[in-house]
This record gives C-alpha cells, sequence and structure tokens, in this order.
C-alpha cells in the first residue's frame, strides 16, 4: 500500500514537472522562435548551397549547472561524399529574463529532484 502512494507521488511530480517545462517553453516561445530564426539564417548563410543540404532546425532549452541556454542544431549532408555534421549556435538565458515564479517552479522541482535520487 506506501509503494502504491510513493508511486503516485512520483507520478505527480513527474507531472508537474512536464507541465513546468512546457510553461517556460510556452512563456518564451515568441523570443525563441525570433532567436531560433536568426540562428538558422546564420547558419544557412555559412553552409555551402553547391554541395551540401541541411535538415531542419532543432531549437531547445538547455540546462548545465545552474546556467540555461537556448541551442538551435542544423544537420548538414555533403551531397558528394555523403559526410554529415552538426552546425550549432548556443546562447545564455540570463536567470534575470525568467519570472521569478518560475525560478521558484524549477528550485523546488530541483530540491525534489535531489531528494527522489537513490544514494
Amino acid at each position: 500500500m506506501m509503494l502504491l502512494v510513493i508511486d503516485w507521488i512520483l507520478v505527480g511530480a513527474a507531472a508537474a514537472l512536464s507541465f513546468g517545462t512546457g510553461m517556460l517553453v510556452g512563456y518564451f516561445w515568441d523570443d525563441i522562435i525570433a532567436w531560433a530564426n536568426r540562428v538558422v539564417g546564420a547558419i544557412l548563410d555559412a553552409i555551402n548551397y553547391a554541395i551540401e543540404v541541411t535538415s531542419d532546425a532543432v531549437v531547445k532549452l538547455v540546462k548545465e549547472g545552474s546556467r540555461y541556454y537556448k541551442e538551435a542544431e542544423v544537420y548538414v549532408m555533403n551531397i558528394r561524399t555523403g559526410k554529415l555534421r552538426i552546425e550549432s549556435r548556443r546562447q545564455e538565458v540570463n536567470e534575470n529574463q525568467i519570472p521569478e515564479e518560475y525560478l521558484n517552479q524549477l528550485r523546488r522541482k530541483a530540491a525534489l529532484q535531489l531528494l527522489q535520487r537513490p544514494t
């Protein structure tokens, strides 16, 4: 019975984390789209269209330690050799650009994740 309650608590925490991440991305969506368009334009300007093709861009938010980054990646293939590479750009998102309610939410979730780690 106790295991079942803990399972539901973990499921609820995972759902809350997913919802919070979605809300955070939604809040910054217009900024992310504008930044991604600029970055993809810069990447595409550097590509030799005569011999290379590109994939659609992949845009994501990345957290490393206490820092947050916007990152865009484009996969590039040389049509003659078939060689693949990744072109990417990354820009840090300052903590003061994130609303306080989302920062508090992230801190609570981080503390919850630390408590759930096995020792």
